[in-house]
């Protein structure tokens, strides 16, 4: 019967630590700090590429990887990264709309420009087959927009000095 009594403690002991331990992590407490940082940038309208936002990065990869936290950490860190990192050439595209109604052009202008914005937080690896996707959106769209006419007017009914 003593042998129970000397296993208890030890259980006790045991499941005491399990309940300590994950308040051990503070990874969740460093988050916090970090996005109060990043949200503070943010709410002031600092640039991403401000070497203010270095000690943000730094704070977030100071996370340790075991945490729980990592992840949110990492995907913030990879929108950091993003927003950081070079920009794609300009002019994008032009805005354009979607939904019913929409004419090919308005569509073919829509889909430039979201292959635009998808470009621009595009990891780099697959930057240049979105670079290249939006070029022949682009293509595609000039040429639409060389067919398009107003309303009443057709592009074959154009006259020119030397018809008349």
């Amino acid at each position: 019967m003593s042998s129970t009594f000397q296993r208890l403690p030890a259980a006790v002991l045991l499941a005491l630590g399990l309940l300590v331990l994950p308040a051990c992590d503070k990874g969740p407490e460093q988050l916090a700090k970090a996005q109060a940082q990043y949200a503070d940038l943010v709410q002031r309208g600092v640039n991403p590429r401000d070497p203010a936002y270095d000690a943000v990065i730094a704070a977030f990869e100071a996370i340790p990887k075991d945490s729980k936290a990592r992840a949110e950490a990492d995907a913030r860190l990879a929108a950091l990264r993003a927003l950081r990192g070079p920009m794609p050439p300009r002019p994008l595209a032009t805005p354009g709309a979607t939904g019913p109604g929409t004419g090919e052009l308005e569509a073919q202008r829509a889909a430039c420009e979201a292959l635009a914005k998808e470009l621009g937080t595009a990891p780099s690896e697959r930057r240049e087959t979105v670079r290249q996707a939006l070029a022949e959106c682009r293509a595609r769209q000039v040429r639409l927009e060389a067919d398009s006419h107003p309303p009443g007017e057709h592009g074959h009914d154009h006259e020119t000095d030397a018809g008349r």
